[in-house]
């Protein structure tokens, strides 16, 4: 990919600005949600773990879905900016309805069909945006980098969503559920902002190749017949699996085991930042080892991190921070490094195919990363068949807190050290995707690109 073609800085930083609203978004359903319903709102915890995980399961079924239809949309404004505009305003609606509008008492029904669009409309957004930052670049490390500034802003939209319960909650203008709801408002206020900038900002590749008429059943063939494929999800949902139990559960360890009482949000903020000044590290990691080697770097170093938990003395703050500082260093990478892997497998496929099909595979890479998160919430299932207390100034018993030390630093470890192994030998290198581009190119060149 020559200087010439590739995308500006300036617009790529402006392109990648809807990242900040909507990853933003995939945090508070883990950590901040889960206790908000089960504490303040009154649900009960297995409920709440059950409500989540359903509409987890309810993705598997709708993401493909979404992407194949995301494929075949063919519009003059670009089927991503359709797609993009088109989800937005929905999203905004259930943000509204999660955030703010559940009050006590509310029906477990509310409660589930809340979450459950909620996570729908996200999908929608978060794969129309994905495709298109996926087809920007044809070039290897053209996509690390675009996908990188969108980790950025991803970021950034964190850090700001998570300072935003800490300065709440460290000023005295109000709890942790003032936090929650004022969390909802700013991604209220920010995703149509960035949204509206991002589709001025950059160009929509035409789309190529034939359209994705692929269904549920022909997606699960499509992972069943494309190995590269199954080598890129399968560690993404083992590291979603990892940040599922990790997020649900962080506010009660910090609260129960690390005695951080009232401080668990500014410990979260210090994660997300030491997150967002290790990002270009990874980028430089992944442009001279590759892609898949980086990506095992960091899933080493987060493990090491959950080891060393147990032995931090409980009741230092100066210490936790330390902690979660060090565990912070992985945090951008995951995502990162995955997606820019999952772009060079639709090159892949369309050179085997034929199709252009980036939807449909961000597509299953969103199912997979949630179908790990959702093991999250489970956990509180679990939990509370240890006699585990959720409900805010409950005091639990030692075994009951032994599950939760064991569930929060244990089950991470494994599911890390898995993904490390399912990641040795991984073949897609940079020579082998340049030399697919050439392919994909010549033969682009031979036939006219479909109308939009």
């Amino acid at each position: 990919m020559s200087d010439r073609d590739r995308l500006p800085v300036w617009r790529t930083a402006l392109f990648a600005l809807p990242g900040a609203p909507l990853l933003a978004l995939s945090v508070p359903p883990i950590v901040f949600l889960p206790p908000y319903y089960a504490s303040t709102l009154g649900f009960d915890a297995a409920i709440v773990g059950a409500a989540f995980l359903f509409a987890r399961v309810l993705d598997v079924f709708v993401n493909p879905t979404i992407g194949g239809l995301q494929d075949r949309t063919r519009s003059p404004f670009g089927r991503r900016r359709t797609w993009l505009i088109g989800a937005t305003p929905v999203l905004m609606g259930f943000i509204w309805l999660a955030f703010i509008g559940l009050e006590p008492g509310a029906p477990a029904i509310a409660l589930t069909l809340v979450i459950m669009g909620l996570y729908i409309s996200f999908a929608a957004a978060m794969i129309a945006h994905l495709g298109w930052a996926g087809e920007l670049s044809p070039d290897y490390h053209g996509r690390t980098r675009i996908l990188g500034f969108v980790q950025i802003a991803s970021a950034l939209g964190q850090i700001l969503m998570m300072a935003t319960p800490a300065i709440v909650e460290a000023s005295g203008l109000g709890d942790f559920n003032d936090g929650v709801r004022i969390m909802g408002l700013s991604a209220l206020i920010a995703l149509p902002i960035c949204v509206l900038i991002a589709v001025l900002a950059a160009p929509e590749p035409p789309a190529a190749g034939h359209t994705a008429e692929l269904g549920f059943l022909q997606s699960i063939r499509a992972v069943i017949n494309n190995r590269l494929l199954r080598r890129v999800l399968a560690p993404d949902l083992l590291i979603g699996a990892a940040q599922g139990v990790a997020g649900t559960l962080f506010v009660f360890y910090a609260t129960h085991v690390m005695g951080i009482r009232g401080n668990a949000s500014a410990l979260i903020l210090i994660y997300f930042l030491s997150g967002l000044f290790a990002a270009p590290l990874w980028m430089a990691l992944a442009r001279r080892v590759g892609k898949h080697a980086a990506l095992s770097a960091s899933c080493a170093i987060w493990a090491i991190a959950f080891a060393l938990l147990p032995l931090l003395p409980s009741g230092d703050f100066r210490i936790a921070v330390a902690g979660m500082a060090f565990a912070g260093i992985s945090s951008a990478a995951s995502t990162l490094l995955v997606r820019a892997m999952m772009a060079d497998v639709v090159d892949d496929d369309e050179l085997r195919t034929g199709r252009a099909r980036a939807g449909l595979y961000y597509g299953l890479l969103l199912t997979t990363s949630k179908v790990g998160l959702a093991i999250g919430p489970a956990t509180l299932v679990l939990l509370s068949a240890f006699g585990f207390d959720a409900r805010e100034g409950a005091v639990n018993d030692p075994d009951a807190l032994l599950a939760l030390e064991m569930l929060f630093c244990g089950a991470p470890i494994v599911l890390l050290a898995a993904t490390i192994w399912t990641l040795h030998g991984y073949p897609l290198t940079e020579e082998m995707q340049r030399a697919m581009r050439a392919q994909i190119d010549a033969r682009r060149a031979q036939a006219p690109s479909p109308a939009e």
